[in-house]
C-alpha cells in the first residue's frame, strides 16, 4: 500500500514505481518516457479570486494537498449566504431535507416564507438532478442554463453552506418535527431502538447511537424533548 498506492478522499491510485527489478511491481509495459511524464491526479485547489477551482490542466503535475477539499472546509458565518439564521419554522416552510453524497447526513432546507405548490414542484425537479455535498450552496450547483429557471427560487430557498461533513446534524432537523427523529446527532446514522440513548443539552434532547454516546461526557436517559410521533417521508436524492 505504501509502495505504489496513492490514496485521497476523492480517488485511489495504483501506480508502478518504475524501478527496474522491483520485488513488488512488475516491469513497465509502457514507454518509459511516457511513464515518467505521468503524474498523480491533483487535489482541488481554489482560484485566488475565490468562487471556483483551478482546472485540471492548471494543476496536473504540481504538488497539491487535501487542505482545500470542499467537504472538509470550515465555512465562516459570512460565507453562509442564507441571509437569515436557520430555525425550525423556516424548515417547516420548505418541509424538505437533502442528503450529502459523501457523509450521508441529512441537511435541512430553509425559507423565510412558505413555498407555493409550483415552487415546491420546481424545487423537487431541481433536487432530482443534482448531487449535493455538505458545504454546497444551491447557487453554486445551478448551471448557467438553469440560472433563469431557478435563480428566483434560490433567492428564497437556502441550505446552510457553513456545514461540512464533520458537522453534527442540525438542531432544526429535530425541532421542526417533520422528519424521522431517531437519527444520531453526531454521525447521522439511524439509531436502533434497543441501543438508542437520548442525551440532554440545554433542555433539549438529541438521539445518540451507542457508539457516539461514548463521545459525549454528560449522559442522561429519558424521552426526547422533540418527540418522534410526527413524521414525514424524508427526501433522498
Amino acid at each position: 500500500m505504501h509502495h505504489c498506492c496513492y490514496s485521497r478522499h476523492y480517488f485511489f491510485e495504483i501506480r508502478k514505481c518504475g524501478v527496474e527489478n522491483c520485488e513488488i511491481c512488475s516491469p513497465l509495459r509502457s514507454d518509459p518516457e511516457i511513464f515518467n511524464n505521468m503524474h498523480h491526479l491533483p487535489d482541488p485547489v481554489p482560484k485566488l479570486s475565490g468562487g471556483s477551482y483551478k482546472t485540471f490542466e492548471e494543476l496536473y503535475g504540481t504538488e497539491t494537498t487535501e487542505e482545500f477539499r470542499p467537504s472538509a472546509q470550515k465555512q465562516t458565518k459570512e460565507s453562509q449566504g442564507m441571509g437569515f439564521s436557520p430555525s425550525a419554522q423556516y424548515a417547516k416552510n420548505v418541509g424538505t431535507v437533502i442528503q450529502c453524497g459523501e457523509c450521508d447526513k441529512w441537511r435541512v432546507l430553509y425559507s423565510k416564507s412558505k413555498l407555493s405548490y409550483e415552487e415546491s414542484a420546481k424545487l423537487s425537479r431541481f433536487l432530482d438532478g443534482i448531487q449535493y455535498i455538505c458545504g454546497d450552496s444551491f447557487d453554486g450547483l445551478t448551471s448557467e442554463i438553469q440560472q433563469n429557471e431557478f435563480s428566483e427560487l434560490f433567492l428564497k430557498v437556502k441550505v446552510n453552506d457553513k456545514l461540512n461533513c464533520q458537522s453534527n446534524m442540525e438542531t432544526s432537523y429535530y425541532s421542526c418535527r417533520l422528519f424521522e427523529n431517531e437519527i444520531c446527532f453526531i454521525c447521522g446514522e439511524q439509531c436502533n431502538q434497543e441501543d438508542m440513548l437520548n442525551l440532554s443539552t440545554d433542555n433539549e434532547f438529541y438521539y445518540y447511537c451507542d457508539e457516539c454516546s461514548e463521545k459525549v461526557s454528560k449522559k442522561k436517559r429519558g424521552k426526547t424533548f422533540f418527540g418522534s410521533n410526527s413524521r414525514k417521508k424524508q427526501r433522498n436524492i
